[in-house]
């Protein structure tokens, strides 16, 4: 019924907003996006560490299987124990919960040292996994040509970390073929990135998980780093500066396939100059406190 003028509206009581008490804090849970090649598996011994049988590894039965942002829920939520969760096929943003609050982990990698990685894997895989089974860079040039022939395998090599992390929230990457490779939304993936409160670049992997200590701190979670040998290593120049292993990986092949590379992986190489700097800004400053 309309209320005549001058009339005053009935009478609501005011709802008190109530501070957040220990009781209704979310638990924080730790999210490693694990990167294939980018030190995903140095940092689940790191966690292992840290967490124990509270840190929980976990991928679907398939290569393709994928874990959206609600799946991904449903996996915390049947864990409710532990800390840490880590993954091949969970992509951001992180997922949004009245339980609990998300710290995600991702590692970046410069992309030609990456592919280089995935090379000597899959030529040690294919002569047996094992220390004694090493292989050099001898045919990494024709890898790459017949990679590019293959069906979607040449996503590999072809600005594969922009694909991983340009996701929006329950849906696939926005994909487009342009020139010899893949392209994506790469302002998607730098703004994803830029959310990622312990983020860190394989090539400084000591500096960067040492840092995530005192992140971690502020989100009242414990973590600690001792540095240690790198694990499933294949590059025997790992550990040298970065500027000598891309020039001993340019030298190994034509002037023509250095350039394709690079055109392939032109997103790849952008994200990268970018988590560096975000990397090196932080390093100095900190990740911004958190706001819940």
């Amino acid at each position: 019924m309309a209320l005549s003028a001058g009339a005053h509206p009935p009478h609501r009581a005011l709802v008190k907003i109530q501070p957040e008490t220990s009781k209704m804090k979310k638990r924080n849970v730790l999210l490693h996006y694990h990167i294939f090649k980018n030190a995903g598996t140095t940092f689940e011994r790191v966690l292992d560490e840290n967490y124990g049988d509270r840190h929980i590894t976990f991928d679907g039965p398939f290569t393709f299987s994928n874990f959206n942002q609600d799946q991904l829920n449903t996996v915390i939520g049947r864990h409710p124990n532990a800390v840490a969760y880590s993954s091949h096929q969970i992509h951001l943003p992180a997922p949004t919960s009245l339980s609990f609050r998300p710290i995600p982990v991702v590692f970046i990698r410069h992309p030609l040292l990456r592919i280089r990685s995935i090379f000597l894997f899959e030529q040690r895989t294919a002569v047996g996994d094992s220390p004694e089974a090493t292989t050099g860079m001898e045919g990494f040039e024709e890898w790459v040509i017949t990679t590019l022939k293959g069906d979607q395998s040449w996503l590999q090599i072809s600005n594969s970390q922009t694909n991983f992390l340009s996701r929006a929230y329950n849906l696939p990457p926005k994909r487009a073929r342009k020139g010899v490779g893949a392209h994506f939304d790469l302002q998607l993936a730098i703004n994803n990135i830029s959310l990622v409160p312990c983020l860190g670049r394989v090539e400084y992997f000591d500096i960067d998980v040492k840092s995530f200590g005192e992140t971690l701190s502020r989100y009242g979670m414990n973590f600690s780093y001792q540095q240690r040998p790198a694990d499933n290593i294949s590059a025997p120049d790992h550990g040298t500066p970065i500027e000598a292993q891309l020039k001993s990986l340019q030298d190994g092949v034509s002037s023509d396939t250095w350039l394709k590379l690079r055109q392939l992986n032109d997103q790849d190489l952008s994200l990268y100059e970018v988590a560096h700097e975000m990397v090196e800004q932080r390093l100095k400053s900190g990740f911004p406190l958190p706001v819940v």
